[in-house]
């Protein structure tokens, strides 16, 4: 019999035991390979669609005026090494009659483009063609409008009905964003690209143009492209040219933070699960210690007897990852759409699973090997006279070096201002983990003894008779409890922050996006029903230059005589007017995120593009925003103008009424305005997004949590079984003189009743302390969150806690119930 058919017999022993050890390797070896393939995909992804969603183009023409003459395109056209596209864009309604469909759900935002069927729009056909003249949807939006080829599109203009066949249907891309449903449609109109000429007919607007897009051909010199596109632009003074800058570090500013939280929940698995087998093997180990001296007595080396013990342990293991794999493979790419929902990015990028594949091979395989080590090497060192005598209960001592090294490595926690300090505080956790349980345990037991009598009393007995084990079960579900804590209160005081920086930095209740505002809409926007008063404001995307690499800022125009009425920032120690009045010329305020990006400080100089080329702003104070995500910088509105030279606005700031609902405000704004606004944003529905994605992101790192919690449910399970085994004399005896079934059942789920308390009890109170530490240094888009601790959350967790305990339970309760007097006499 070779040492497989050895290893696999011996495991088949105690086939609960070996389910549940596997069960556990399965788990932390697919929560490995899913956080580890999920986010490589993303990491690979993101940058790939940014680029091929919005950098198509290497160069963007604009106006400073809200259209310009398509003569320009023409004169781009004949520039060598480069293919352009003309862009019009237009918003207008769906001419439908079907009723529970109202107006703001009939939104459209036409594109009209020069060219349908070219690199700088790439839609992707999936039936029809892009150059037969018709309208062309996306596939999600044919589903919901339930259209064919063929089908007519009625769209509603000022010059009345206009109707179009759709020529082709193509996959859902950026260029034509729209909505999932009817119901989503009151919160995102729809997209339609048709050919220019249609567009500038309808809306009267022949020869004129939005936009130029620009691709510079594959060729030799790129930068004598660029000063083609510049000479050309510096031709005409109502436009100026941009390079298309894509910024991954402010699209996605806060995924590695997300990452390695990630990273952080699906590794803790695998490494709980080291605990688990741990104690079964030590276990084994002991129950065995007979069989050990036999073959010893026969001629058995320790080598060999390792070599057994270490055969079942690999055998575990490759059957553990191999399940743990494929399980993991179906996490990996759930884990990956929700990944790519949260950042809010289309792709269906191909799955990166090479290194999550190997990283939890090597997991699945080294950990359990490593975790074996002690019990491995005590197969070794069975001794045979030591069998032989009279077996005594396990004692219950601590080693000393252990808490002190736990202990130094809870406080270096402190001063570790990253969120890896939580490794060194779990370690920590664990190492002194014993000494707590054993003085919770002492606290426990008189109220033990009060509650439950006799049970209670054999219950916290059998707590500390093999208290390295016990407190090893306990701390697997008290690591996982102090994780989940941190991570449901940082999620609620994130949000919290959040709202508290949004409504006092949003610049009113409502931001309304127009295509372009007329003169004397603003007057027509301050009459509207609802509305207390409205202002305008500019806001430029400018290209600026760090460190050799070109990235946008926002930069938003303010003026001093409406500032204090719509803050778009909160200041401190001075008034928002006061900030504004006092800015010279060229001086500009940077919010936080910007500012920390920058890398300068006050005082200091930064070069932005304007139309008069590079020009130095002086900053002078730095500011907090939610405007942009927290991403942006103000300069006095007048010198916007100057620099910029945008002259006309899209942005309106509106206060409401205190007697009108924002739903009624925007209703009454939309029948006043229709189709003319392209999007409406209060500082609710930014909360309601921020909560959405924040409480998202934070929903899928607990639930790697939870997985892993699932493990110390095994873990509870498996000790006491093993418990049971041992005692399985003393338990026939009981049933012997008299004590009921009941009263053993009540016995083994108080003890295990225990090992949960204890574990959601000190579990909390770590994860309290994680909540401190984190508070005093976590950022997210600049902004850190007071320290507090939500007595609901805390509750649920705690219920959770002992739940998991108490189900976990159940199984050995049962086994130790049916323990017979005849069954103890045959035991060994």
């Amino acid at each position: 019999m070779n040492l497989w058919q050895i290893a696999w017999r011996n495991l088949m022993r105690r086939k609960l035991r070996t389910l549940l050890t596997v069960m556990s390797i399965v788990i932390g070896v697919a929560s490995t390979f899913g956080v580890i393939a999920s986010v490589d995909s993303a990491k690979k992804a993101f940058p790939l669609y940014l680029k091929a969603a919005f950098g198509k183009a290497d160069y963007s023409i604009f106006g400073t005026e809200a259209y310009f003459s398509e003569e320009v395109f023409r004169e781009v056209q004949k520039l060598g090494d480069t293919a352009s596209v003309a862009v019009l864009k237009q918003n207008t309604k769906l001419y439908l009659e079907e009723e529970g469909i109202t107006a703001i759900q009939k939104r459209v935002d036409l594109s009209g483009y020069s060219h349908l069927d070219t690199p700088l729009t790439n839609f992707k056909t999936i039936k029809g063609s892009l150059v037969a003249g018709g309208a062309i949807i996306t596939d999600r939006t044919a589903k919901v409008w339930k259209a064919d080829v063929g089908d007519t599109i009625s769209l509603e203009t000022d010059k009345g009905i206009r109707k179009i066949e759709i020529s082709a249907i193509v996959k859902y891309t950026a260029e034509l964003m729209g909505p999932s449903s009817w119901t989503m449609a009151k919160y995102h109109p729809w997209s339609v690209a048709v050919p220019l000429p249609v567009l500038q007919d309808w809306f009267g607007l022949s020869g004129k143009i939005e936009s130029v897009q620009i691709m510079s051909l594959p060729g030799p010199d790129v930068m004598a492209v660029q000063q083609k596109i510049d000479e050309l632009a510096k031709r005409y003074e109502n436009i100026y040219m941009q390079p298309v800058v894509i910024d991954f570090n402010s699209q996605f500013k806060d995924a590695d933070t997300f990452f390695l939280a990630l990273y952080i929940a699906g590794c803790l698995g695998i490494a709980l699960s080291a605990f688990v087998i741990f104690n079964s093997l030590y276990v084994s180990i002991n129950e065995r210690k007979k069989e050990f001296a036999a073959l010893k007595t026969i001629g058995y080396t320790p080598e060999q007897l390792r070599a057994f013990v270490l055969f079942e342990v690999l055998l575990l293991s490759l059957i553990g990852t191999a399940a743990g794999l494929f399980i993991g493979y179906g996490l990996a790419y759930l884990l990956k759409n929700i990944i790519f929902m949260l950042f809010n990015v289309h792709d269906e990028g191909s799955m990166e699973l090479s290194k999550g594949f190997v990283i939890s091979i090597i997991a699945g395989v080294l950990v359990p090997i490593a975790a074996s080590l002690y019990p491995i090497r005590q197969a070794g060192r069975v001794s045979v006279i030591a069998v032989l005598k009279e077996n005594r209960s396990e004692k219950a001592s601590l080693n000393k070096w252990q808490g002190i090294i736990g202990v130094l490595l809870i406080l270096s926690s402190f001063f570790i201002k990253h969120l890896l300090l939580i490794l060194p505080l779990l370690i920590g956790v664990a190492l002194v983990f014993p000494y707590l349980f054993r003085m919770f345990v002492v606290l426990l037991r008189p109220v033990y003894r009060l509650l439950f009598g006799f049970s209670g009393e054999v219950a916290t007995r059998n707590l500390t008779r093999n208290l390295g084990r016990t407190s090893m079960t306990s701390v697997i579900l008290c690591l996982g409890i102090a994780m989940i804590l941190l991570m449901s209160s940082l999620n609620s005081a994130l949000i919290q922050t959040y709202e508290r920086v949004i409504y006092s930095s949003y610049g009113g209740n409502l931001d309304i996006m127009f295509h372009h505002i007329e003169q004397t809409d603003l007057e027509s926007l301050k009459k509207t029903e609802g509305v207390a008063d409205a202002v305008t404001y500019p806001l430029q995307s400018v290209i600026w230059n760090l460190q050799g690499q070109k990235r946008k800022l926002p930069v938003y125009g303010v003026g001093a005589e409406w500032i204090d009425r719509f803050p778009l920032f909160a200041v401190s120690g001075t008034s928002h007017s006061g900030l504004i009045n006092d800015l010279d010329k060229d001086e500009i305020i940077m919010d936080k995120i910007s500012y920390g990006i920058w890398g300068g400080q006050i005082g200091e100089s930064i070069s932005l593009e304007t139309l008069q080329g590079p020009v130095s702003f002086k900053v002078v104070a730095v500011v907090e925003t939610m405007k942009n995500s927290g991403y942006g910088a103000f300069v006095s509105e007048d010198r916007f103008r100057d620099r910029f030279g945008l002259k006309y606005e899209r942005n309106a700031l509106v206060l409401k009424d205190e007697n009108i609902t924002p739903l009624q405000l925007r209703e009454n704004i939309f029948n006043q305005f229709g189709v003319r606004i392209e999007e409406m944003f209060g500082p609710e529905d930014w909360v309601s997004v921020v909560g959405a994605t924040y409480t998202g992101s934070f929903s899928v790192i607990n639930f790697l949590v939870i997985l892993s919690i699932l493990i110390s449910g095994i873990g509870i399970t498996n000790t006491l079984m093993m418990n049971i085994m041992e005692r399985v004399r003393e338990l026939a005896m009981m049933r012997a003189v008299g004590v009921m079934r009941g009263q053993l059942i009540r016995m083994v789920l108080l003890e295990g009743f225990g090992i949960g308390l204890a574990a959601t009890v000190i579990g909390c109170a770590f994860g309290i302390l994680l909540i401190f530490i984190t508070s005093t240094f976590l950022e997210i888009h600049s902004l850190t969150y007071q320290f507090g601790v939500s007595g609901t959350i805390l509750l649920i967790i705690g219920l959770f806690g002992i739940f998991i305990s108490l189900i976990s339970s159940f199984t050995p309760a049962s086994r130790a119930a049916k323990t017979s007097l005849s069954e103890a006499l045959r035991y060994e």
